[in-house]
Order: C-alpha cells, then sequence, then structure tokens
C-alpha cells in the first residue's frame, strides 16, 4: 500500500507539473491586461514549488481584471520564502498593486502573472515554476 501511494503522489504532481509547465508556455503568447492585487496571505508550498526548510511558506495574492464589462480572475504566489520574508514582503506591497497579467482570449479565466512581464513591481519574485 506504501509504494502505491508514493508512486501515485509522484504521478500526480509529474502530469501536475506538465501541464503547469505547458500552460506557462501557451500564456507567453495571449494579451495581456493591468490587474491590482487583493489582499495577500501566507500560504504553505505548492507541492512544485523548490521549498526548503527554512522556506517552507509562498504569498499568494489573488488579482482580478476587467474585460469590457466582465471581470476575471486569478492568483500569483511569490517563490518560497520564510514566514518573515513573507510579512515583510505583504507590508511592502499593500493592497491594489496594479500588475500585469496574460490572459487566455478564449478562456479569460486562463489566467498568469509572469516574472517577465512585473520587473521590479513586486518586492519579490513570482514563482511560475
Amino acid at each position: 500500500m506504501g509504494m502505491n501511494s508514493i508512486l501515485f503522489g509522484w504521478l500526480v504532481r509529474y502530469f501536475r507539473g506538465r501541464a503547469r509547465r505547458r500552460h506557462l508556455q501557451e500564456s507567453s503568447a495571449w494579451p495581456t491586461a493591468t490587474a491590482k492585487l487583493l489582499e495577500g496571505k501566507i500560504v504553505p508550498c505548492d507541492e512544485l514549488a523548490e521549498t526548503t526548510a527554512v522556506r517552507p511558506v509562498q504569498i499568494e495574492y489573488p488579482y482580478y481584471f476587467a474585460l469590457k464589462d466582465e471581470y476575471f480572475g486569478g492568483y500569483l504566489r511569490s517563490v518560497p520564502c520564510s514566514d518573515s520574508e513573507g510579512s515583510r514582503w505583504m507590508r511592502e506591497v499593500g493592497e491594489a498593486k496594479a500588475i500585469v497579467v496574460r490572459y487566455d482570449p478564449a478562456k479569460p479565466d486562463r489566467t498568469h502573472a509572469l516574472e517577465r512581464d512585473n520587473p521590479e513591481t513586486l518586492p519579490f519574485r513570482i514563482w511560475e515554476m
């Protein structure tokens, strides 16, 4: 039973990572929009993030943007950090910070915030995976 659950967990992470990389690659051709960050929070690291014992968390920010009269949104995460780094970064960012996001024109709910679209916008790097 233990070996099966380990193998299953590895397969789930592998396919999830592969799908995420594919979406990130596709998103580089998508149009951009200006989004506003909502209140951030410190969350445990995503299982795909390269975390360490001293950087076990990430900051997660929901964001929203408007296309015509409709609102869409998504989430961005910081690279792994410590609790104190995360708290400091959240104080520096505040709320309603404008960022650039990319969205799939066919499905505007599919979005990504990319590091290269937001140079020096945030006090931390965006985790893209």
